[in-house]
């Protein structure tokens, strides 16, 4: 759409239509499409033409101009009205006002006036226009972002404060969500592939196996909405009327037929864990809840199959206490670069964890190792490393967890990850130790002659490629004081070098050693002399 606005110039003088049709619009971005000769006329020609401007007079037969303005208002409501006027009574100033008139103006018309009023009208046309674009894109946009819309109301459902019912409801409805049965539940899937060590699961497998598992559900006339949590795992949320079998058994009958056509049509093994079923749907977080902690607890039984919530299951079961004792030890050798040794207590953490035993749940899994990859990250941050950097693994560990079928596999490819990352930080080791003296030497060269500026850790650690945390650590290892005290030494003994000549002031010298504050200069002065820079001065001074 361009940028010019159609005008309508209505009055029943044809040399006044005429003249006024001649005028230069073109100039406002204004094109006159149609003239007529009293106000019936003008509204016939406005139901086959688009108008955004109506010029008219107010006296003329059949109908006056405020009669038009007042059909104008009513069934054209966007359509901007000015009057060119010969009467100058308040009374047709205020009835034009009432009829919804933009801008009423003076015959003899200054033309002055009639352009300013024009370009008025042209920067309101313009702000509605840009007005009404937007709200279209943001429409379409809202349109075409339905299913994002559907998948952030059940991930908040699940993962956020509950709203309340009649909210929750709403949203629905305006998200065009059909939930209406009796019965809500939730099921946890684990979809995971067979022919593969890590379990990658590809999206065109995971797509398939959502669109089977879709097409089971609609057979089975069970309104339901699929949320992917994570790569390979879904969130799925019934809703079903009450039949013959009971909801529950319903939904079991229903499951078993879905994991069996998703191995037949897939090759991939499905874990479902099925929570309970409520009467609102206000409890999908409790089935939710409850589906995934028995799927996850069936991650690695090494076989697919449905699994049901049952409070029976949920006895105490004993944990061992974290060994914190193996966890340091695994975490010296790994940082030590010892490969023997990091392999020798990863063993003993695992088994001191119970990590061996065939019922060990992911829950149980995760409670161990996260804590201890969590350390190990921030043990390599201290080496300007980190699991990313090194083996090419993003936190959290879950993530890589998860993607091992069986304890099995997932201890082999912890092996081999923590030999990986023992062998780069060797490396990493070797090269450090001829490499920080140098940086240490070369930062203290630096600071000798650039003391004046303003000078930071990390511009330093930067400087000489190393990470600023462990650069900190190997300042401190050679000079015997951190970097922030190295600095302020070296500036305080340029002040007094600086001090003890009488050709600059004191506020002279505090900006010549990188104190821009006179009175920040003069405390930290005196806390490391305990003197001020002015008694300092004078005791240098002889009579």
């Amino acid at each position: 759409m361009d940028g010019t606005y159609k005008i309508m110039i209505v009055d029943d003088e044809f040399e006044i239509r005429e003249g006024l049709n001649a005028y230069y619009w073109e100039r406002f971005q204004f094109q006159v499409i149609a003239c007529a000769a009293n106000g019936k006329q003008a509204l016939d020609l406005m139901q086959r033409n688009d108008v955004d401007v109506v010029l008219t007079d107010i006296k003329m037969p059949v109908m006056d101009g405020i009669e038009l303005s007042r059909a104008i208002n009513l069934h054209y409501p966007h359509v901007k009205i000015v009057i060119l006027s010969g009467y100058k009574e308040f009374s047709y100033a205020r009835d034009a006002l009432q009829a919804g008139v933009s801008e009423y103006l003076l015959k003899p018309v200054d033309l002055k006036n009639l352009s300013e009023s024009m370009m008025k009208l042209k920067l309101e046309l313009d702000a509605e226009r840009e007005t009404s674009q937007r709200l279209q894109a943001y429409e379409n946009q809202l349109a075409s972002s339905l299913p994002a819309a559907r998948n952030h109301f059940f991930q908040a459902l699940i993962d956020e404060p509950l709203p309340e019912y009649h909210k929750a409801k709403e949203e629905m409805s305006l998200l065009e969500i059909e939930m209406n049965a009796t019965y809500y539940c939730c099921a946890a899937v684990k979809l995971e592939a067979t022919t593969r060590q890590d379990n990658a699961l590809p999206d065109s497998v995971a797509a398939k196996a959502q669109g089977i598992l879709e097409r089971h559900l609609e057979a089975g006339q069970c309104q339901s909405y699929t949320l992917r949590r994570k790569a390979g795992e879904l969130a799925v949320f019934l809703n079903l009327n009450a039949t013959a079998v009971p909801a529950r058994r319903s939904l079991s009958l229903l499951w078993e037929q879905i994991i069996s056509s998703i191995e037949q049509e897939t090759g991939c093994r499905s874990i479902v864990g099925l929570g309970e079923v409520y009467q609102s749907l206000l409890s999908f977080p409790d089935s939710y809840k409850q589906a995934r902690s028995v799927m996850e607890r069936n991650t690695f039984l090494e076989r697919g199959g449905l699994f049901l919530w049952d409070t029976a299951d949920e006895q105490h079961v004993e944990r061992k206490e974290y060994p914190y004792s193996h966890e340091t030890k695994l975490l010296d050798a790994v940082l030590e670069g010892n490969l023997d040794n990091s392999l020798l207590h990863f063993q003993q953490f695992w088994t001191s964890c119970g990590l061996d035993s065939e019922r060990a749940e992911l829950p149980v899994v995760l409670k161990y190792l996260a804590p201890l990859f969590t350390m190990l990250e921030r043990r390599l941050d201290l080496h300007g490393a980190s699991l990313e950097s090194i083996a090419s693994l993003p936190m959290p560990i879950s993530e890589f967890v998860e993607r091992f079928p069986t304890l099995s596999t997932l201890k082999i490819a912890l092996e081999r990850l923590i030999s990986d990352i023992a062998l780069q930080i060797k490396h990493v080791n070797d090269d450090v130790q001829t490499t920080s003296h140098s940086a240490v030497q070369q930062v203290k060269k630096y600071i000798e002659e650039h003391y004046s500026e303003k000078i930071t850790l990390n511009q330093m650690a930067e400087l000489v490629y190393l990470n600023p945390s462990y650069f900190s650590i190997q300042f401190k290892k050679e000079t015997g004081t951190n970097f922030i005290d190295y600095l302020k030494n070296c500036r305080m003994e340029k002040a007094k070098e600086l001090l003890r000549r009488i050709d600059l002031k004191v506020y002279e010298i505090g900006e010549l050693v990188g104190y821009q504050d006179r009175k920040y200069f003069a405390t930290t002065f005196k806390s490391h002399t305990k003197l001020t820079p002015l008694e300092y001065r004078q005791s240098f001074i002889t009579y």
